[in-house]
């Protein structure tokens, strides 16, 4: 709920629209943390996660406005199992009641968002979403299960102190094929295409040698940003460390409507061969590739969804001895137990 401080004055329209662009925000990125998925630096989240972290208007009267998350409910998620959004919503009440709390704040935040750079994006979104005491405006929330959180000055306050203590500490990174660009005497730059699209990157001639192996490799790029006014990474103007960019890890998989929350994380290995993006888990026998980095982890989402379907919920006595062992892991991946 988005309302006024006092009974004299109302909440602009531009306001309430500028609060919900900033929730819509949050949930995004605390979809794309939970998945276990890359930072995006450019702020490109996968359109798996975009697609169940939607905000909506469900409801629209003269001084009111409610809003749902789209879930509609086309998104299904194993045996009960909390949706990607659903999951969102849960994470952004408990940041709140962290922050409103006011005890221990960094060390809660730190725990509840453990990875830095999505850290700090999260409560970039979340200092927009508090209200600041000119504006006269309070912000309250409520989630299934009654719990409620009310949003205050003194929380945007203290958002904005702790956002410029870990930004002063953070070196920011960009992840994607390195490509070396021909460039005036005294000023050495870089390209990196992926998942971010393309980041232009000055580096050191301290760190040419490096760079030289690296070229036509998935790399990550660290190093001093500048950012655009959405506070996405325009370009790294001073790298610091360039180092090969060879796996991932999924906590989540997704398909259409579909998603699995797995009881262990699975290791994808990543590399880039033949103008193509490939990805492979040897273990379960996935591999895919395509041409760029979003369409090639879409497809082995695919076929991890296809081999959990022939094999994962196939009955023993239809597999072979070889199958049954790729169910066995399997269900030890997605249930945390042998069948």
């Amino acid at each position: 709920m988005i309302r006024s401080a006092d009974d004299s004055t109302r909440v602009s329209v531009k306001t309430v629209a500028t609060k919900l662009g900033q929730l819509q925000s949050a949930l995004v990125h605390l979809g794309d943390y939970l998945t276990g998925s890359d930072f995006r630096a450019r702020g490109r989240s996968a359109e798996s996660v975009v697609k169940r972290c939607t905000l909506v208007i469900a409801d629209v009267k003269v001084g009111s406005l409610e809003t749902v998350l789209e879930l509609q409910d086309p998104q299904r998620a194993l045996e009960g199992q909390p949706t990607l959004g659903e999951e969102a919503i849960d994470k952004f009440v408990e940041l709140a009641i962290v922050i409103e709390e006011r005890q221990d704040t960094e060390a809660k935040v730190v725990s509840v968002l453990s990875h830095p750079l999505h850290r700090t994006r999260i409560l970039d979104d979340l200092a927009g979403l508090w209200p600041e005491e000119s504006e006269r405006v309070r912000v309250s929330l409520s989630a299934l299960g009654g719990i409620e959180a009310t949003l205050s000055p003194d929380g945007r306050l203290m958002l904005e102190g702790l956002l410029s203590r870990l930004k002063a500490e953070q070196e920011t990174s960009v992840k994607g094929v390195l490509q070396m660009l021909s460039v005036a005497p005294g000023r050495k730059r870089l390209r990196v295409v992926g998942p971010d699209g393309q980041v232009m990157c000055d580096y050191s001639k301290g760190l040419e040698d490096v760079v030289k192996k690296l070229i036509g490799k998935p790399t990550i790029v660290y190093g001093e940003a500048e950012f655009d006014a959405a506070g996405n990474v325009k370009a790294i103007t001073n790298v610091t460390k360039v180092e090969r960019f060879r796996e991932i890890t999924l906590q989540r998989v997704f398909r259409e409507n579909e998603e699995l929350v797995l009881a262990q994380p699975i290791t994808v290995s990543v590399d880039f061969r033949n103008e193509e993006w490939v990805m492979e888990n040897e273990e379960l026998g996935i591999l895919s590739a395509a041409g760029t980095y979003d369409e090639c982890l879409r497809e082995f989402q695919d076929e991890f969804f296809l081999i959990w379907r022939e094999y994962g919920e196939e009955r023993d006595e239809v597999l072979t001895e070889g199958a049954k062992q790729l169910k066995d892991r399997l269900v030890q991946i997605v249930h945390g137990a042998t069948g």
